[in-house]
This record gives C-alpha cells, structure tokens and sequence, in this order.
C-alpha cells in the first residue's frame, strides 16, 4: 500500500502507530534492566533519606501530581472517601494538605507528617475550610496521641513512604476510638496480575529515588498484619489502588503485636 493510501485511511495509519508503541513499550518494559546501584536504591531508603526526598520536592510537589491524578480519578476518590470523615479527626502523611478540600466542614482536624518542607507547602486558605486544623511534625509510626484520641484516622498513600508501614498501622489502630472509629486509606501497590507487579517491581528502585515511594508493597498483607478489620475494598487501576475503609479492633490486640 502507498503512502497516499495510507494517509487516506487515518484509521489504518493510527492502529499501525498503535501496534508500534504498543510492541516497543511491551518490549523495553521486558528486556530493560535498571543499573544495579538503581535495583538498590529500594534497600538504601530509609526514613531520614525520604524525608530529605519530601523536603527537596516540597514546594514543586503539587505541580507534579496535579494533572495524573486528575486524569487517573484520584482526586474523586478523596473525595468518596473524605465523607466519611467526621468528629475528631488525625491525618497521618498529610504532606501538602491535598485532601483539605474535602473533608466536611466541621472536622477537627490535626495533620500529620514527617516533613516539615511539605506541611509548610500547605496553603492557609486550606486550612480555613474546616473548623478547625492544627499541624504536627511528627513520623506514623510513632504518634504522639493518647489511646482513643479520634473519631477518624486517615491516610492516602503514605504506608508506600514509611519504613514500616504495618507499625504505622498498628498507630492508627491504637489512637482511632475503639466506639465507632474509623480509618480510611486510599493507597497503592501490588497489582491484581503478576505481570504488572513485576514491572512495580523492575522499576521500583527508580521511584523510590525519585519520590521516596515503594509503589510495590502489598497493602492488604499489611492491613492484616496490623488486624485492622476491613469493612469497604475497592481496587481500582489494575488493582493497584486501594479504597480502604477500616475499624480498629476493640480488642488489645493490636498492643499485644506491636
């Protein structure tokens, strides 16, 4: 067929161009290996070396991300999952505040995380949206709360940038009341198919240098390993989001295993 044929049958044109991209991204996607001191990247990060992460992409973060997670819904699933919020509620990981938007607005709210470059991204207007919100610095896995302290804890994807994250569970677990208290995460990590994880898992050193962010854990393995009591799952994007909605035990079980 000619170039003038093909250039008058565009659909023809751009499935061609499709089958291209396709075969040349399955292809590097297998065959690419990462640079060794890459592959490491994942077992040299640590708290202190991810938070020096954060605080250098502190003020250019929301910029990054904005337009994935508009395009990929993520916005509209903090959105779901923020009305589910109420009474005395802790963010843990909270970083620039970008669930502030939607939390009800007579939430009283603490935000958490171990950067300070990030919460001080954190625009003042946000934090009028509820009645009322206080900032600590302050890591997961080690909350500076009394048992109980509140009616909500939530989390969106942070247990992927925290050294353990089945510890920073067991916090929320321990802080959020055992009356009716609820934990909320929306995360990400290991896919529904192998096939997928694998690629997670070739590139995982990449992105943890980049953002601080192991992408590949397996999230629900965690949430049972710190026995919260799962009520809603969704799993979206391959099964690698997850839209989490939790209890903590009534029990000290959690106690018992931390």
């Amino acid at each position: 067929m000619s170039v003038k044929a093909l250039l008058r049958r565009p659909g023809l044109l751009l499935a061609g161009a499709s089958v291209y991209v396709g075969t040349a991204a399955v292809s590097y996607l297998t065959f690419y290996e990462p640079p060794q001191d890459v592959k490491d990247a994942v077992h040299r990060m640590n708290n202190e070396r991810r938070r020096d992460v954060f605080d250098k992409n502190a003020d250019k973060y929301d910029k990054d991300v904005d337009f994935d997670e508009t395009m990929i819904g993520i916005s509209l699933m903090r959105r779901f999952l923020l009305r589910h919020a109420r009474g005395r509620a802790l963010e843990v990981a909270a970083g620039t505040g970008r669930n502030l938007a939607y939390y009800p607005s007579d939430t009283r709210l603490t935000l958490t995380d171990f950067s300070q470059g990030m919460l001080d991204q954190i625009p003042e207007p946000s934090k009028a949206r509820v009645a009322q919100c206080d900032l600590a610095v302050m890591g997961a896995e080690a909350l500076a709360f009394p048992d109980d302290s509140f009616d909500t804890v939530v989390d969106t994807f942070g247990l992927c940038s925290m050294d353990d994250g089945v510890q920073a569970l067991r916090e929320m677990q321990r802080v959020c009341s055992k009356q009716g208290g609820r934990i909320l995460l929306l995360e990400h990590g290991r896919s529904h198919y192998e096939w997928l994880s694998a690629v997670l898992d070739k590139f995982a050193g990449a992105h943890v240098q980049r953002w601080g962010c192991h992408w590949n854990r397996d999230i629900l393995a965690m949430v049972e390993a710190a026995g919260l009591e799962v009520e809603t799952l969704h799993r979206f994007h391959f099964g690698t989001t997850y839209y989490i909605i939790a209890r903590p035990q009534a029990s000290d079980a959690s106690a018992k295993t931390s």
